[in-house]
């Protein structure tokens, strides 16, 4: 007769990176620290059992591509109760060991039937273009070389906005249908950058990178805003193919933030340095 699982202590961590050099969020399997595989949740991982902790479950809200970053990306962390740290020693414990491109926002004790990514209301995901060379904000910007028109940035940054199928504008599973109700699409200054912020329930793979793109194509004039509207409305494979070759940089894109029931909505966009 198998005896009862052991009691858990459940955490939620909120956490900021700096997704260079990882390959994601999401950890790669058994095989990864074999092959070198950089991970968000694999470094977490590693901390956690070299202190001698009893892991049981870590689970993040949304799983970053390689080279993207995150803000304020939540997980949450299952441990045995017994010996399991209170949370700020867990942070502590955390903060000591992590490499220096992730850091622990907070660490909040809560129930274990929370769950990052099932329990979000929203995600907010933010872009920051760069109109010139940035001797500091390579790793985080995208520089776009040629001027920028931003009435056609703005009406085909805004064009996402609703409940769209964005089959055209991610890279899709065979069992996803594309649909996602996106909240508000903005555009914002701040010196030399141009932020595009955009917020939804979910997002698919590359979704964000490719709006990004399709975006920027057509504040460049090389496509015209009403084709964004036209491949929402009716997308196809070509469609999905050509703006999967037009996806911005990893470089420029952070997961902002996740919002739970009861949290409030973001204030304005705002740029994660400065270029004047």
């Amino acid at each position: 007769m198998a005896g009862k699982p052991a009691p858990l202590a459940a955490f939620r961590l909120l956490i900021e990176y700096d997704g260079s050099r990882f390959q994601g969020w999401q950890k790669q399997g058994a095989k990864q620290s074999r092959e070198g595989v950089r991970t968000v949740a694999g470094s977490l991982e590693h901390v956690i059992h070299e202190a001698g902790l009893h892991l049981v479950y870590l689970g993040g809200a949304g799983r970053t591509d390689a080279g993207v970053h995150a803000l304020g990306q939540v997980a949450h962390l299952h441990l045995e109760a017994k010996g399991a740290p209170r949370p700020g020693e867990l942070r502590r414990i955390l903060d000591s060991a992590l490499p220096q491109d992730i850091a622990i926002r907070d660490v909040q004790a809560c129930p274990p039937r929370f769950h990052a990514r099932h329990d979000a209301v929203d995600r907010t995901y933010l872009y920051q273009i760069s109109r010139r060379r940035s001797a500091f904000g390579k790793p985080w910007i995208w520089w776009v070389k040629r001027p920028l028109d931003l009435d056609r940035l703005q009406r085909a940054w805004t064009a996402f906005e609703g409940d769209q199928d964005v089959s055209a504008y991610a890279d899709l599973d065979t069992e996803e249908d594309g649909h996602s109700r996106l909240f508000k699409c903005e555009v914002a200054e701040a010196g030399s950058l141009i932020l595009l912020r955009v917020r939804a329930t979910h997002f698919f793979r590359r979704q964000v990178r490719r709006m990004v793109g399709a975006s920027v194509a057509c504040a460049l004039g090389e496509e015209e805003p009403r084709r964004v509207v036209e491949d929402l409305r009716n997308p196809t494979e070509a469609a999905n193919l050509f703006w999967g070759a037009k996806a911005a940089p990893a470089s420029g894109l952070f997961l902002e933030a996740v919002r739970y029931p009861g949290d409030p909505e973001p204030g304005k966009p705002t740029p994660t340095l400065a270029l004047p």
